[in-house]
């Protein structure tokens, strides 16, 4: 009868045309569906937990965890909402809680390689190599595709020293799912930052074998080897905190030799200055010319 309220075949139906638009990636229309669906179905957890995904997937991370937090009051056991409610706390550096939800996950689903792999990449954001190594391999022995857990052993394979020819997990990667070629270059982003341009070089380098033809790649690798060149050492300070060691090391000059000007005989103080001179215009040269010939 057509005052009849809707019923569970409804209920699927609903469900089943949400999260076929969400896996196509139509979010706008994802949204409109479970939003519907919510005014009939407000209990359905699917229906929630896709509320909750889409405005993750649709850079809402906030209107995500609100969404997620009513879920688990009602669900608390539901595994992908605490896998995506840890993803959304990684994302809003809340490290030490994500990492509890990620054992609490583990010890629920020991068999799980995307639990290993979620917590592996949380360690590897944290440069904890040697627990994302075991997490990875962990992950690969549940599953030895799995793209995630390839990804991971990859980029650890490539920090601690190996090559890309010796690093049997970044080929299978590269030939199995090149989709993480975006997330390996976040991760050189990520180690240059932290002082680790040796690391960021090996993966960049590899990336660049697998596409030669890459303007961008090519640059990355050509500035990062200038990075790491040994003529670079005396502007480590430099390279590692930037304007920062810039401004302090230009007060530190001017204000040292005022104070040398008086207490220091006269040719020790016009060595000190010709160096703290040369000092700083190879900084502001070299590593132009480096890059150049490198």
């Amino acid at each position: 009868m057509s005052g009849d309220s809707p019923g569970p075949q409804e209920l699927a139906a609903v469900e089943h045309e949400a999260r076929a638009l969400v896996e196509r990636r139509r979010y706008a229309q994802a949204r409109s569906t479970v939003s519907r669906g919510l005014k009939e179905f407000p209990d359905s957890i699917e229906l929630q937990y896709l509320a909750a995904f889409i405005d993750y997937a649709s850079d809402r991370p906030q209107q995500a965890l609100q969404d997620l937090g009513a879920l688990l009051s009602q669900a608390p056991q539901h595994y992908g909402a605490r896998m995506l409610y840890a993803h959304l706390l990684e994302g809003s550096r809340q490290l030490a809680e994500a990492e509890r939800v990620w054992i609490d996950l583990l010890r629920d689903h020991p068999q799980s390689a995307d639990c290993f792999a979620g917590y592996g990449q949380l360690m590897l954001k944290t440069l904890n190599l040697e627990k994302a190594r075991r997490l990875a391999e962990e992950g690969l022995r549940q599953s030895p595709e799995h793209a995630d857990c390839l990804y991971l052993a990859a980029m650890i394979d490539l920090i601690r020293h190996r090559s890309g020819a010796e690093s049997e997990h970044l080929q299978r990667m590269l030939r199995g799912h090149p989709e993480h070629v975006r997330s390996a270059l976040a991760l050189v982003v990520a180690l240059s930052a932290k002082g680790n341009d040796r690391g960021a070089l090996r993966i960049a380098q590899q990336l660049l074998r697998n596409q030669p033809d890459s303007p961008h790649l090519l640059t990355l690798v050509r500035n990062l080897k200038a990075r790491t060149h040994w003529s670079m050492l005396p502007l480590y300070p430099l390279q590692r905190w930037g304007w920062t060691a810039a401004i302090a090391i230009t007060l530190l000059g001017i204000v040292g030799l005022r104070a040398g000007e008086q207490a220091l005989p006269g040719p020790v103080f016009d060595t000190l200055t010709w160096l703290w001179l040369a000092y700083v215009l190879y900084s502001w040269t070299w590593p132009k010319l480096l890059r150049r010939y490198l």
